[in-house]
């Protein structure tokens, strides 16, 4: 399995994912012309996609996501409260049809399993996910206010995770956002901070991970060497010279493989996927 983030932050985010001849595009936050020139980009038809999954409604995630999924014929997959709020009544309605998922059901797609986990976020229902082919499983969870034990527990199991870093907290408060904003950005359902996933990877990082993906960087209240730095001096401190540091800019990332290494020594708690 293998991944390659198209676009990543406010301004859109769509991210591609391949197990073996299976592809789907996790949200479809750019326009349908520029989806398909980045999968092109990927050497990726659009018509080749078995699905596109929705993390929620929020337009710099489901931008082009109906019309891409008209032009191409490919079915959206999201949960009940995305197919209301985002307006795709009418696709389901349409072609391949909008396919409403839940949290903790598994979607088998021909070698490729998907878990989708119910995310804290001021949204409709709203989805992380977990990707797993063969033995490797690949966790992804951006637009969350924090990490509940569920999601903190199936992305610690995973052998990739691209983990939303939002803000740097003193950047924030001392930004140009308005105060009402900065208070959403900052609550239990707005984003996750440098700090948080900080915390994250020296408390809860599973000791099978080889890769961690920094996501959905703020443009204003972030910059991706401070995600960076915050992230690095946490592996330090959890002693994990063993793990990959990429961060994702709003252009995205190259393609990263989903490997399964030799686990070091466990550290902490472990936990199962599903």
């Amino acid at each position: 399995m293998r991944l390659r983030i198209l676009a990543s932050g406010s301004s859109g985010n769509a991210t591609l994912i391949e197990a073996g001849n299976t592809r789907v595009l996790l949200d479809g936050g750019l326009g349908p012309r520029k989806l398909a020139q980045h999968l092109r980009a990927a050497s990726v038809e659009p018509d080749s996609l078995a699905a596109v999954f929705l993390s929620h409604e929020h337009i710099d995630h489901i931008k082009g996501a109906a019309a891409f999924a008209q032009r191409f014929g490919v079915k959206v997959m999201g949960s009940r409260g995305t197919c209301l709020a985002g307006g795709f009544m009418a696709v389901r309605k349409q072609g391949p049809g909008f396919e409403p998922i839940c949290a903790g059901q598994t979607i088998e797609l021909d070698g490729l399993a998907v878990r989708p986990l119910a995310i804290p976020h001021d949204a409709a229902e709203p989805l992380g996910f977990v990707f797993r082919a063969s033995d490797v499983a690949l966790g992804y969870a951006t637009d969350l206010g924090h990490l509940p034990e569920d999601v903190s527990g199936a992305l610690a199991s995973c052998d990739l995770v691209v983990l939303e870093s939002n803000h740097d907290v003193a950047m924030l408060r001392e930004g140009p956002y308005p105060w009402p904003l900065k208070e959403r950005v900052a609550s239990a359902h707005g984003h996750l901070s440098n700090a948080d996933v900080a915390r994250f990877l020296v408390e809860r990082l599973g000791p099978q991970c080889h890769t961690v993906v920094l996501a959905h960087l703020s443009e204003v209240n972030n910059h991706p060497e401070v995600a960076r730095m915050s992230a690095e001096q946490a592996l330090t401190r959890a002693g994990r010279s063993d793990v990959r540091l990429e961060v994702a800019t709003r252009h995205g990332t190259h393609w990263l493989e989903v490997r399964r290494q030799r686990a070091p020594q466990a550290q902490g708690n472990q936990y199962r996927l599903w």
